[in-house]
């Protein structure tokens, strides 16, 4: 079952013949499982199309009618709740700004009544929640579903976030870093839908990374796979939050630039100051993407992805910048790998966490679905 639903998401329509030719199982098992997958209402039959020879083919894909998927972002700025259907629709989308709050009450003060008038409102409409995804960021323990002490966000360290979004929305929950949320959710929705290997780096408050390998996150033996903003960029740099010295954070992320400059307390005047040609603006700015090069040209020596996706929220204030610095990191790769290289802007935006959260769910789904629906009735 597992693979025919792998099958119908790769291919978003595709018939039953060509179910039996891609998984190898006979017709007969194909019409089961395929009967019962639309009795579940995972999938359903589209209109017949034309084949070149021989009988009209009826169309398998995703039926979008019964079951929904949260997903949540609990950034450092905001937090944002999309629900999506089984597509990867977005039907919903809420965020809030969580400035000046700090720690999980502070927090759940905002989340609680949002996601309980989302449940609500879904269910109200007749759909079934198949679940919950959280985006936040890491480092955490996965045994346990715990953050560990995740750089600069305060009040976090230690806490039981899984277990705490199961007992306070009666969920099925799953918790991922939020950079690899981000990853999955060019992996399942958007840009790598078709590809097996790519990076996502979130660039904000921190920065971040979500490496999907063969198709999977890659968490590696401590769950650091991916910590990007904390590679090494200058050798004798300030000291961050994570105990290294000299990380791509420090110097890389929003707060990192600004404390480069003097002029101003925002992206915003920044970048007025460099329209305007302030010159220890457009230095702070030179130095910024020098310190992003040399970031982009170690992950894709480590990673060697068939793409590199940015975003986050200081990504549209470096994306003017970017064609000349693909061309830089160009030049500074293997011959026989540079007309390769490709990096492209997020496809959701600032939603782009929230997105990948849910995805996390399809994820499930698409894995194990007779447990995931089993967990869902309770049984």
């Amino acid at each position: 079952m597992s693979e025919v639903l792998e099958r119908i998401w790769q291919h978003q329509q595709i018939s039953r013949v060509e179910l039996v030719e891609l998984t190898g199982l006979t017709s007969g098992t194909i019409t089961n499982l395929t009967h019962e997958l639309i009795e579940l209402k995972l999938i359903r039959e589209f209109e017949a199309v034309s084949g070149s020879v021989g009988r009209r083919r009826v169309m398998l894909g995703f039926d979008p009618s019964l079951y929904r998927i949260i997903g949540l972002d609990i950034g450092r700025a905001t937090v944002e709740i999309v629900v999506v259907d089984l597509n990867g629709k977005i039907i919903k989308t809420i965020e809030r700004d969580m400035s000046g709050r700090i720690g999980p009450d502070e927090y759940f003060e905002v989340i609680d009544p949002l996601m309980n008038e989302l449940k609500r409102d879904i269910e109200k409409a007749g759909y079934s929640i198949l679940g919950l995804g959280a985006g936040v960021p890491g480092p955490m323990d996965y045994s346990t579903g715990s953050l560990l002490d995740p750089p600069n966000f305060p009040g976090w360290k230690g806490f039981p976030l899984q277990r705490t979004l199961e007992d306070r929305y009666g969920l099925v929950t799953l918790i991922e870093d939020d950079a690899r949320t981000s990853a999955m959710a060019e992996r399942r929705y958007g840009l790598g839908r078709s590809l097996q290997d790519l990076v996502f780096i979130t660039m904000g408050i921190g920065i971040g990374g979500g490496v999907v390998g063969n198709g999977k996150i890659v968490r590696g033996t401590n769950g650091l796979c991916g910590q990007v903003g904390h590679m090494t960029i200058l050798l004798d740099g300030k000291t961050c939050d994570c105990g290294n010295r000299g990380c791509w954070e420090t110097v890389g992320s929003i707060p990192g630039i600004l404390s480069r400059w003097s002029g101003g307390k925002t992206m915003d005047e920044l970048k007025e100051a460099i329209r305007l040609g302030d010159p220890e603006a457009l230095k702070c700015m030179e130095d910024t993407l020098g310190y992003l090069e040399t970031a982009l040209i170690n992950v894709y020596n480590l990673y060697d992805p068939e793409l590199v996706v940015l975003g986050g929220r200081l990504y549209p204030y470096l994306a003017d910048y970017l064609p000349p610095v693909q061309n830089h990191l160009r030049s500074r790769q293997y011959a026989f790998a540079k007309d390769r290289l490709r990096i492209e802007p997020s496809t959701f935006g600032t939603s782009q966490s929230a997105v990948g959260a849910a995805a996390l769910l399809f994820g499930f789904l698409l894995s194990e679905p007779v447990r995931l629906l089993a967990l869902n009735d309770g049984t």
